[in-house]
């Protein structure tokens, strides 16, 4: 029993923190020594981290863990913002098999809906006065942390069979030419199967099409950017994949009921 209570508190961090960040173009951070176990979402922009002698290129849409004890340089994007997230979580011990699976993952990692889902929730908690902030926010950082490895032991795994294979690949696709007009087809075959072979697993593992899928994450980033930057309408728009600034202005306003204008008007009073 006591040896179970151990190895618990050791999944069991002292404290977590979270922040987000807009870094304009060309900024620097660092050098620096990691102190914790840290997550880091990156939503758009790119990051040039030099860890210790080598050097990473991480771009727009990625998450990526970084160990404590090495030395850190970040380098942002030459040409735009560089927007971020990220959580530490601080242990007073790493459990070396839980640093062991962390390892053994891809790195970066493509960065999920249902992460940024975690990193969603637990940025909301930054400003609650709510009497057990500090746990929930914990609870919060070590699904972060078992998303990651999870996620990361999935497409890893050899024998994950074809479903769900294609609908990773082509959500990878989907991150990674979301600025493009990307169509049914184009996805399909950039996995390699059937417009309406897609849409069936599509709806089977995420209960949605792939093009609702598109539009979700196009409109979620538009939002974010909006939030946290300031782009102008007219270039998020671009980033986001959307046909003109009209077109990303008025899927704003059906989906959340505000134009793009007053989405950042009321974030930046909030944030004041």
């Amino acid at each position: 029993m006591a040896q179970q209570r151990e190895q618990g508190m050791s999944y069991w961090p002292l404290e977590v923190t979270v922040g987000d960040v807009v870094y304009p173009p060309g900024s620097t951070l660092g050098p620096r020594i990691q102190p914790w176990l840290q997550f880091v979402f990156v939503y758009a922009g790119q990051i040039t981290l030099r860890i210790d002698q080598q050097v990473h290129v991480i771009p727009a849409n990625s998450a990526f863990v970084l160990y404590p004890g090495h030395h850190e340089y970040f380098v942002f994007a030459e040409d735009c913002e560089t927007v971020h997230s990220w959580v530490h979580l601080d242990f007073t011990e790493l459990d070396p098999e839980l640093i062991a699976r962390l390892r053994q993952v891809a790195w970066p990692l493509p960065l999920s809906p249902a992460m940024q889902q975690h990193m969603h929730d637990a940025l909301a908690l930054k400003k609650s006065t709510f009497p057990t902030t500090n746990e929930i926010l914990k609870g919060l950082g070590m699904q972060i942390c078992w998303r990651y490895i999870g996620e990361g032991e999935q497409l890893a795994t050899q024998d994950i069979g074809l479903a769900h294979s294609a609908v990773e690949q082509a959500l990878q696709y989907i991150y990674e030419h979301i600025s493009e007009p990307l169509t049914l087809t184009q996805i399909a075959e950039a996995v390699s199967i059937s417009p309406a072979h897609l849409i069936r697993l599509f709806q089977l593992q995420l209960q949605t099409t792939p093009m609702a899928y598109v539009w979700e994450q196009r409109i979620a980033m538009g939002i974010k950017l909006l939030e946290q930057t300031g782009l102008s309408v007219g270039m998020i728009a671009e980033r986001c994949g959307f046909q003109s600034r009209f077109h990303f202005s008025r899927r704003i306003r059906q989906t959340i009921g505000y134009t793009p204008l007053e989405v950042r008007h009321r974030s930046w009073q909030i944030e004041v």
